[in-house]
């Protein structure tokens, strides 16, 4: 899990789900690889529901099938989130749908993608996220776009933690009345990393994302690199 996720995330429960009494929380692609949202609602009246593929760590619900969520009543969550998961799907305008079936009318989705990022298969590796696909996939299954950005931050002076990755993060509603997303808490500024877009050599990306996402790894390589050096 990414921790610029992980703060977008934790920016959405703090604008949409604290303080709306008990609700329930559906997190698509939930297992643990390395970080989950759960703790996210500790100290919430919530009931947080883990669903993916396989069974494992922070999976409460294991899917019939990819597209086949029938174990799960429809309309019987308020909110349903997905992080690092829909690059992964590998036909996400179903996904997409199930979603909006298992929301109630007034409930809200969360769906945070990489926009640019390298390969890396979870078992499958399909998709890069911008706002425009992201939009299209909403307005396909029947939502509301609230807000779609990438490198979305709540101000240009947010801490770094929001870097990292170009995450891509869409705010759904359901509900059959016309709604004006300026009535509702947006990320209105964008900070895009830009050394994404430049050629530049898979050895140098691969050192700029490792000293961004695990600083105590690189370091401690850097220290071993110096004393091979040495000697």
């Amino acid at each position: 899990m990414h921790t610029s996720a992980m703060v977008r995330m934790s920016w959405f429960v703090e604008n949409y789900v604290k303080g709306r009494g008990h609700v329930r929380v559906l997190d698509v692609g939930s297992y643990n690889v390395n970080g989950c949202m759960r703790p996210l609602f500790d100290g919430i009246d919530a009931e947080y529901v883990g669903l993916d593929i396989v069974a494992g760590p922070n999976v409460d619900v294991v899917m019939n099938e990819p597209y086949n969520w029938d174990n799960i009543p429809d309309e019987s969550f308020d909110f349903v989130i997905s992080a690092n998961a829909f690059e992964h799907i590998e036909c996400p305008w179903l996904t997409i749908k199930l979603i909006y079936s298992k929301l109630k009318h007034g409930g809200f989705a969360c769906i945070i993608a990489p926009a640019n990022f390298p390969e890396h298969k979870a078992p499958t590796d399909c998709y890069r996220y911008y706002p425009d696909g992201f939009r299209a996939l909403g307005k396909w299954a029947g939502f509301q776009v609230i807000n779609v950005t990438t490198g979305g931050v709540p101000s240009m002076s947010a801490p770094k933690e929001w870097d990292g990755v170009n995450d891509t993060l869409m705010i759904l509603l359901k509900s059959d009345k016309t709604v004006n997303p300026d009535d509702y808490p947006t990320l209105k500024y964008e900070r895009r990393l830009q050394f994404f877009s430049e050629r530049i050599e898979t050895r140098t990306l691969f050192k700029m994302l490792l000293k961004r996402l695990l600083p105590h790894t690189y370091a401690a390589l850097k220290k071993v690199k110096s004393l091979f050096a040495k000697n």
